[in-house]
């Protein structure tokens, strides 16, 4: 039986919305407040042990069916020059007996299957509402909401991305995020799939892509910036334009023909955060990038953040106290999390140092690798 009869999630996206689902099949009645009206719409991939935690979750096979499909060792993942030429086939994956294929899933439709289960179960989800603040007692923790309502909770779990509201509130001295020195840009490009799936590496930066089955290929790129600026939508269309014009390959030529001048680009810096332990303070936790953020080279982000939430809700399951709860997800869960942020910060400065890529795929296997145990 759960240590804890309810639980408020500050945050609607993976994070906060698995940590529903999760907490909601072991008994726990969950509230979702999510002050944004509605995702932006870019791709999530999700491998290794990720793919366990949302069986776990139940949502595997629907995500399965709304995807593109990836077996555990197939993932676009290899490097290709500017020519096209392959450099390396990628790397190699961890194995280990009953693993599930891989999945590259368009981010609005998973975070609506996610949102659909957890309502069937009883959660509430409400948006353009936040925490404003906190205050810790004995026996629940009274939330003052940004609408003026007030209420109290068992639990109440930091699901708020890298700018966390809720880790401002609990933990004023925390870090701040901390600039890699790159910019990622996505977009959704319409049309068809696009032969020679993966990455392409060349002197302006890395890009890569793959097909979505809502007729769409999702093209993530990398450019190297010594420091950080905000773009405007225009200068981030003519950066990429000219990241594009730098590739002869032919699956990047064909791409460049679908870029319009109207194309929606998604461009934010690569950033990072590791919270010193612990998590939590009195009642509140921070799970996924509230707590560890990491830049995209490893491509575990999303996974990391619904590893968290199943763990969580298997430590509030277990314990007979939510002290005791805390521990052990804590255990858990921080020397794992940390293998992701500093492998992919260390990725970042391989690929601003322009390493061979031998070096960078090997590096990148051997993090992998340390992933494939279970969580």
């Amino acid at each position: 039986m759960a240590c804890v009869s309810n639980a408020l999630i500050v945050g609607g996206g993976i994070a906060g919305l698995s940590a529903a689902l999760a907490l909601s099949r072991v008994g726990v009645h969950c509230d979702v407040v999510e002050i944004a009206d509605s995702p932006l719409g870019a791709s999530l991939g999700l491998s290794g042990r990720a793919t366990d935690a949302l069986v776990e979750l139940g949502v595997y096979d629907e995500c399965r069916t709304t995807s593109t499909v990836f077996s555990h060792d197939q993932m676009p993942t290899s490097l290709r020059d500017t020519a096209g030429q392959l450099l390396s086939p990628g790397p190699k994956r961890p194995e280990w007996l009953g693993i599930r294929d891989s999945i590259g899933v368009y981010r609005p439709v998973f975070l609506e299957i996610l949102a659909d289960h957890a309502r069937r179960l009883g959660v509430t989800i409400e948006r353009g509402v936040t925490a404003e603040a906190i205050e810790d007692r004995s026996d629940a923790s009274r939330v003052k909401f940004s609408n003026g309502e007030q209420f109290c909770y068992d639990l109440v779990i930091g699901a708020d991305g890298i700018r966390s509201r809720t880790r401002g509130l609990v933990f004023p001295d925390a870090p701040t995020p901390t600039y890699a020195g790159q910019l990622s840009i996505r977009w959704m490009a319409p049309g068809p799939a696009v032969p020679d799936e993966g990455f392409y590496l060349g002197p302006m930066g890395r890009l890569g892509f793959y097909y979505l089955p809502q007729g769409m290929v999702y093209v993530p790129a990398v450019v190297p910036l010594s420091e950080w600026k905000r773009f405007t939508d225009g200068e981030v269309h003519a950066l990429f334009t000219r990241l594009l014009d730098s590739y002869t390959a032919r699956a990047i030529v064909e791409l460049r023909k679908r870029l319009a001048p109207d194309a929606i680009l998604i461009a934010r810096p690569f950033e990072w955060i590791l919270m010193p332990e612990p998590w939590h303070r009195g009642r509140t936790i921070l799970i996924g990038d509230a707590a560890h953020a990491t830049t995209a080279n490893m491509g575990q982000g999303g996974g990391m953040a619904i590893e968290d939430a199943v763990v969580l809700a298997q430590c509030i399951r277990d314990a007979s106290t939510l002290a005791d709860a805390f521990d052990n997800f804590m255990r858990r869960r921080f020397a794992r999390v940390r293998t992701v942020v500093e492998s992919s910060v260390e990725l970042s400065k391989l690929d601003l140092a322009k390493a061979p890529p031998k070096e960078y795929v090997g590096y990148l296997a051997a993090a992998l690798g340390a992933l494939g145990q279970p969580y």
